[in-house]
């Protein structure tokens, strides 16, 4: 078999406007390289984009969350650390940086600084998840003030009920509230950033509702999406963890992950670090990279990814192998 993947199949955008469109020219080569470094195999120089943990914290226990069930040490990145980064990253050119991982970043009190360093050092595209449980106005006025260009509210559905069952700690009024508020004063200050994106995992209570769900969230947001379940690992494990194949993933040739204390991870499913690649208070970013990367590259395309328990793990090598077995 043969599956040598280059987009992230686990999302999926429903109605409004496209908020990934750009007519800048280098937003565009920004795009065009997401797309095309995984099928050519070409890692570049350095990674178009970052994830970089703001913190691991979260203040909600979603269900279905790998947060709500991980053992991992929680904390929140210095500033010191965030810089480092930062200055590597705007010197190498990096297109894109999502100032969230396993937490919630609006617990971070200079989450602003770190975005406005980030729009400084000419990082095109800066965004990040949210539950919105903390986003007051105080902190929509920071984050129109800070340069954010989009940003991702994870809200299950259209539901009270549904919704508080499932974002266990949050008030669907309140964060509904939230979310039409920032969209308000943006409108209100005649700008146009952040886009508001609302996502939503395809939990099975809503399976037959996404009309519904798109009713509801088509004129609060821009843009209204979801993402498909991540699939059991206990369920479908066994099933296919043996699976020899050509499955290449695409993270290795787009992005790397660094944790709030500044371990450097190959992808954003590596939850708990077991693919780290060094330290960014003593490691560069490119070393890591380049160098550090290389072994995992040949064992993904020697057909092997099935001999790193990380990578066989993985929701989305999970998520491919399960459409064709």
């Amino acid at each position: 078999m043969t599956l040598i993947s280059h987009k992230d199949q686990i999302h999926h955008d429903l109605a409004g406007e496209d908020i990934l469109h750009s007519s800048d020219t280098r937003f565009i080569e920004y795009r065009r390289k997401w797309d095309e470094n995984p099928k050519n195999l070409d890692h570049g120089e350095f990674p178009l984009h970052l994830d970089i943990e703001v913190t691991s914290s979260c203040n909600l226990k979603c269900p279905f969350c790998a947060t709500t069930y991980s053992k991992f040490n929680n904390g929140y990145m210095k500033w010191e650390t965030a810089k480092k980064i930062l200055d590597e990253a705007g010197e190498k050119g990096l297109y894109a940086c999502k100032f969230n991982f396993r937490g919630e970043p609006l617990l971070h009190k200079e989450l602003g600084r770190f975005i406005k360093y980030a729009k400084d050092k000419g990082i095109i595209d800066v965004f990040f998840n949210t539950n919105a449980v903390f986003l007051t106005e105080e902190k929509a006025k920071m984050l129109i003030d800070s340069g954010l260009d989009r940003l991702t509210v994870s809200f299950e559905g259209f539901d009270k009920t549904v919704y508080e069952r499932n974002r266990v700690g949050a008030n669907f009024e309140e964060v509904v509230a939230n979310v039409e508020r920032l969209r308000s004063l943006r409108d209100k200050l005649g700008v146009s950033k952040p886009k508001i994106r609302v996502q939503t995992v395809l939990i099975p209570e809503l399976k037959d509702r996404m009309s519904n769900y798109v009713e509801f969230w088509e004129d609060r947001v821009d843009q209204v999406s979801y993402n498909d379940m991540e699939p059991s690992v206990d369920a479908v494990l066994q099933r296919i963890k043996q699976v020899k194949s050509t499955w290449i993933c695409p993270f290795p040739y787009q992005r790397m992950t660094i944790m709030w204390d500044g371990t450097v991870t190959v992808c954003k499913n590596d939850y708990n670090g077991k693919l780290a690649l060094g330290n960014v208070n003593h490691d560069s970013l490119e070393k890591c990279w380049i160098h550090s990367l290389k072994t995992l590259r040949e064992q993904h395309r020697k057909g092997l990814a099935h001999e790193i328990q990380a990578c066989r793990e993985c929701p989305l090598r999970m998520s491919e192998l399960t459409k064709i077995l």
